[in-house]
């Protein structure tokens, strides 16, 4: 998703006058095709069609929006959508949900995660070729509105109907935000949206902040969103005057974000944890931190995305995101990596390709424990199903636990036991060896899922971190902060 993205009417451009002869060529041409080939085509269709190819063909993040696509492009980054409040994976062409938003319409209406829908409205809509924007289409729509569902649920010998009232869903910017111990503070940050920093504001704030030292800044898998989320945020971690990033390009002169005040927590330790999808306001965040020496950054080279995308919408509702200008870190560094190399990951720390930051602490992959047994287990979705039956069976004595006592002392011995049974009744393939190499790893996930069904996300990365290497190490290697000049 484009970061910084500065919004436009669409209206009264200054290239306006030359489109007429610039652009004549392109005018015939669609004429022609119109009157002449040999069905009949859609004159909208051509032309937006034309736009796209255009726009692709500049840079890899430059596009064209259709009308009935902006909404949902646009929601993630509002922070708040329409609809029921459900995560979902496709699973056999059958609708999957993996996470009930807390507060949300299906939670309200009793949905859980582990339920398969089976039927909307009068339609069932299993085995019929779906896709996500199918599902979305048959569950999203404005507040107020209605749609029946039917599921199925394990254990269940019938299934169970729901009026669900849709209604207006927050986004959450994090996935967690909780005291790894007495001192340190770690936040799972998913994406930068209009919503992000008041969110930080509403949950860190009530903390104990005057026993807070220290803080770690999980940006894994975080794609970016808007600049001025990034500069918020980062603001709260600088001294009055520091240079941010600054952005430059052929028609957009240089322009440079500074931290605006005192920050609350520029005087606690910082690291900072990136990977290989943390892309554009990410970068924009880690980027000042390891310039200004105010963080460590943990972790594997980050995406490298530093373009700057301008939106304007247009008349017909339809919207065009075109790069105009690129990010720099405080340094000068350029975020961009080659647009030739989009396809190729990095995976080693010695890696040449230019763009992207560099963390000063690379982290390999943690590969304990995964076999082909336990890929198999996740993928398939035979993990996620065994453990939503295991807690439907144990739901009253799990919840009698409390979240804390859960994650403390729940055994997942037990976990491992009722697998075996499980996977035995399922017939499904069995190699000891690689039970014996993976268990472990399987039961902590399995814990961390029904932690998260139950309870809340944070109760899974609670558990999950507990033996993630990015998060131990971010732990080592805090900066301390020093009071410094902008650069």
């Amino acid at each position: 998703m484009a970061i910084g993205l500065w919004l436009g009417s669409g209206v009264n451009h200054p290239f306006e006058k030359e489109t007429s002869e610039n652009w004549n060529k392109v005018e015939q041409i669609l004429q022609y095709v119109e009157n002449d080939y040999v069905d009949n085509v859609s004159r909208d269709k051509l032309e937006n069609g034309v736009i796209a190819f255009l726009l692709q063909r500049l840079d890899p993040h430059s596009l064209y929006i259709s009308g009935e696509k902006l909404d949902a492009a646009n929601e993630s980054l509002d922070g708040n959508f329409e609809g029921i409040g459900v995560q979902f994976n496709l699973r056999k062409d059958t609708i999957y949900i993996v996470n009930v938003i807390a507060g949300g319409p299906s939670e309200k209406a009793g949905l859980k995660p582990g339920d398969l829908i089976v039927k909307v409205d009068t339609s069932v809509i299993a085995g019929i070729g779906l896709n996500n924007e199918m599902v979305m289409g048959l569950l999203k729509g404005p507040s107020g509105s209605s749609v029946n569902v039917s599921v199925q649920r394990l254990g269940q010998g019938s299934l169970l109907d729901f009026t669900i009232e849709r209604g207006q869903i927050p986004i959450s910017s994090f996935d967690a935000i909780y005291m790894l111990n007495d001192s340190t503070v770690y936040v799972r940050l998913a994406q930068f949206s209009l919503t992000t920093y008041d969110e930080f504001k509403e949950r860190v704030y009530p903390l104990k902040t005057n026993e807070v030292k220290a803080f770690v800044m999980d940006l894994r898998g975080n794609g970016g969103g808007y600049l001025d989320a990034a500069v918020a945020l980062a603001d709260e971690f600088l001294a009055e005057g520091q240079l941010i990033t600054y952005t430059e390009g052929k028609n957009r002169p240089k322009r440079e974000y500074f931290a605006s005040k005192k920050g609350k927590f520029e005087e606690v330790s910082l690291s900072v944890i990136i990977d290989g999808y943390s892309a554009s306001a990410s970068e924009i965040f880690a980027g000042a931190m390891q310039d200004l020496g105010r963080a460590e950054i943990v972790g594997r080279r980050s995406f490298g995305k530093g373009l700057v995308q301008e939106q304007n919408e247009w008349d017909d509702g339809s919207a065009t995101r075109l790069t105009v200008a690129r990010y720099f870190t405080p340094k000068g560094r350029s975020i961009q990596k080659p647009y030739d190399s989009f396809s190729d990951h990095e995976l080693s720390a010695n890696d040449t390709v230019e763009g992207g930051i560099n963390p000063d602490w690379w982290v390999e992959n943690d590969t304990a424990g995964i076999t082909w047994f336990y890929a198999e287990l996740v993928h398939s979705g035979a993990l996620n199903e065994f453990s939503y039956a295991y807690r439907d069976q144990h739901v009253a004595e799990l919840q009698a636990l409390g979240s804390e006592e859960f994650i403390v002392d729940f055994n997942d011995d037990n976990l491992k036991t009722a697998l075996r049974v499980f996977l035995k009744n399922k017939k499904a393939p069995f190699l000891e060896h690689e039970w014996n190499r993976s268990i472990d790893k399987i039961a902590l996930r399995s814990k961390a899922l029904i932690g998260r069904s139950l309870y809340s996300d944070e109760v899974y990365f609670k558990l999950i971190n507990q033996k993630d290497p990015f998060v131990l190490k971010a732990q080592e290697v805090f900066v301390k902060p020093k009071p410094k000049a902008s650069v």
